[in-house]
């Protein structure tokens, strides 16, 4: 960090992302980000700063209450967010921070903690409450998803699969199995993983759906960062599957690949 002049207390951000520290104006306080500068407004008054950032985060809130996120910038509903794990410090920096080292809301909500708290002003707690959006949003949709109780319609299962699969930054394989009826007795996470391809092991499909005693099986797993449209390894790897699950009188209803923006379903495909 550097500044210029002395600064008792910093107000609002005055300009966003500059090239250069030469292009803030004089009285401010720089913060650098990813080689551009953040620039805060210099005020002398005692207590008028944390007057101002107090205030600011009550309009938030207040804005929160009437409307829910409608109207609200990216930085502006994590700044919020913040608010809750950080309550004596402007949040607002820190959110913009954290968006420009991740690269969008999205990739700030699916960091990992360590990455997260490698960002000066992101402790413990801020990583926690940041980390727990995600599964809490996967919780509220896999609840819906399993009040109906028949999975086994295509619209309905793709559904579930999205829910399970929301926000994950790595490939993971689940497989789902069904009653007669298409109800849905057990999810197993067969495997997860890296950067890269996540390793199948039919074995341990078969193993799980003989154990609850499936009618009916559905894999799924998602394409992190690319297009759902299967693989030619995707597509063997079900029609192996498919021809070991016949003979234990298990049908194999569907293979569903769960991408950023998109979704494909073997069966609508007619690939099963």
């Amino acid at each position: 960090m550097s500044g210029h002049g002395v600064c008792t207390n910093l107000i609002r951000v005055r300009h966003i992302l500059h090239p250069s520290p030469h292009s803030c104006k004089k009285n401010t306080f720089i913060v650098r980000i990813s080689g551009n500068y953040l620039c805060y407004t210099h005020q002398q008054k005692g207590g008028g700063a944390v007057e101002s950032y107090l205030g600011h985060r009550q309009r938030l809130r207040d804005r929160f209450a009437r409307a829910g996120f409608d109207g609200f910038a990216a930085h502006e509903a994590l700044e919020l967010l913040l608010t809750y794990a950080i309550p004596r410090r402007d949040t607002k920096p820190l959110a913009y921070a954290l968006i420009d080292r991740f690269g969008s809301l999205q990739g700030v909500l699916a960091a990992t903690a360590a990455d997260l708290c490698a960002v000066p002003g992101v402790g413990q707690s801020a990583a926690t409450l940041i980390g727990m959006m995600l599964p809490f949003m996967r919780l509220y949709q896999l609840g819906e998803a399993t009040d109906i109780p028949i999975l086994a319609t295509g619209d309905r299962m793709k559904r579930y699969c999205q829910a399970l699969l929301l926000g994950e930054r790595y490939e993971r394989l689940w497989v789902l199995a069904l009653d007669p009826a298409g109800k849905l007795l057990l999810k197993a996470l067969i495997s997860s993983g890296d950067e890269g391809e996540t390793a199948v092991y039919p074995r341990l499909i078969v193993a799980a759906l003989l154990r609850c005693g499936a009618a009916g099986a559905v894999l799924c797993h998602n394409h992190p960062g690319m297009d759902a449209a299967p693989s030619q390894a995707d597509k063997d790897m079900t029609r192996a599957l498919n021809a070991l699950l016949i003979p234990l009188s298990i049908r194999m209803l569907d293979h569903i690949i769960v991408a950023d923006h998109s979704i494909f379903s073997f069966r609508d495909g007619e690939l099963m």
